[in-house]
């Protein structure tokens, strides 16, 4: 009995290829900034995000009344705000756009208010810049959409209605970063999502640290110095003093970490003010000891007095290498902001042309947006 024919239904041009990813365009304008809290790792802004892709059914020759069209009934990348806190307030509506060539363009608009998250880098505090970032993805893997920075409108950022001036420098320009990531929630662990990073940079005004707190650590540990002053057959008073010191020291740390989130690494306030206790510490160590020493090996006092040298070298040293690390820090970060200004002028000439303001080059063309270290 013959066997019943098994229907083929494999494509004889082989296997039917994927469609290769969407791609979606956005663009971000940062409206308003406000208070950028460093304990908390957030920032309040007010963002604006517009998000275009093409819909090829929708191209000016197939479409008739799409002024009632309904965008719930076409492809959607699905976007979110990956770092928005839920309070936030949020709109959205769409639109449809069609470029010169009659291609149809969907573009998807929202507008949110309220605190986003930051994790910020602050092993410069308080000389540090920081990215106040907006993280865009999607629920669609990279097999699905891809995002890129819109190359036909220009992200943003109205530094004119920063309202943490007092505190911080907001540099004139925006940066975008693509990059994946995945999602252990997700029953695939090995998918990967698409995310856009759009950041603007901020740059802190650290002469509030430097005059409250660097300086009176500066002259509390100089003040070490003048324990010497004592008769070291005097080691209780001398003592004295260097404790009295020591507690100051420890006093001023903790009104620094006040300002700082509970982090595992130091910063280099943490450093200075690590450094002046340490320094104090020293000095009273050296007061307790100097009191067993032989009074008939030391009663030149030359043991007392090379010690008081061997404080000045030390002291003097780690001065000098901290301004200069702040120094060249400061000329790396200061490069790295020019260039970056420099490419973002060149992107807004290329996208508006003669709209990009006069006003607005001559802004953007002055010398570092960093404010300068008075050391």
């Amino acid at each position: 009995m013959d066997k019943p024919a098994i229907e083929d239904h494999t494509d004889v041009n082989g296997p039917v290829p994927e469609e290769p990813p969407r791609t979606v365009y956005v663009k971000v304008v940062f409206l308003k900034l406000g208070e950028i809290d460093t304990v908390k790792e957030q920032f309040a802004a007010d963002v604006f995000i517009q998000a275009r892709w093409r819909e090829r059914s929708l191209d000016s020759s197939k479409v008739s009344l799409f002024l009632s069209l309904d965008f719930e009934n076409y492809w959607n990348p699905n976007i979110m705000i990956q770092n928005r806190n839920d309070s936030a307030k949020r709109s959205k509506w769409s639109e449809l756009r069609f470029g010169k060539s009659g291609e149809a363009f969907i573009v998807e608009k929202r507008r949110i208010k309220g605190t986003f998250t930051e994790k910020m880098e602050l092993e410069d505090f308080p000389f540090d810049s920081q990215d106040l970032s907006v993280v865009i993805t999607s629920d669609k893997s990279i097999k699905e959409v891809v995002f890129e920075e819109d190359n036909q409108d220009l992200s943003s950022i109205n530094v004119s209605s920063f309202a943490d001036e007092q505190e911080w420098w907001l540099n004139d320009y925006v940066d975008s970063r693509i990059s994946v990531i995945k999602k252990e929630f997700t029953q695939s662990k090995n998918v990967e999502f698409p995310v856009l990073r759009v950041s603007c940079i901020a740059t802190r005004q650290f002469m509030f640290f430097v005059w409250n707190i660097i300086i009176i650590m500066f002259i509390i540990s100089m003040l070490s110095f003048g324990t010497f002053s004592v008769n070291r057959t005097l080691p209780q008073n001398r003592l004295q003093l260097a404790f009295t010191l020591t507690l100051t020291g420890v006093t001023f740390r903790f009104v620094a970490n006040q300002s700082l989130p509970k982090i595992s690494y130091l910063t280099k306030l943490d450093k200075y003010i690590l450094f002046s206790m340490i320094f104090n510490f020293l000095v009273s160590l050296w007061h307790a000891v100097v009191s067993l020493i032989d009074d008939k090996t030391a009663e030149d006092g030359r043991h007392d007095f090379w010690a008081f040298i061997f404080f000045i070298i030390l002291y003097s040293s780690f001065q000098v290498l901290f301004l200069l690390n702040v120094l060249i820090k400061y000329l790396i970060t200061k490069r790295k902001i020019q260039k970056n200004v420099t490419a973002y002028q060149v992107k807004a000439v290329h996208i508006l042309g003669h709209e990009w303001s006069s006003n607005r080059r001559v802004r953007a063309n002055k010398p570092a947006t960093i404010v300068p270290i008075p050391f």
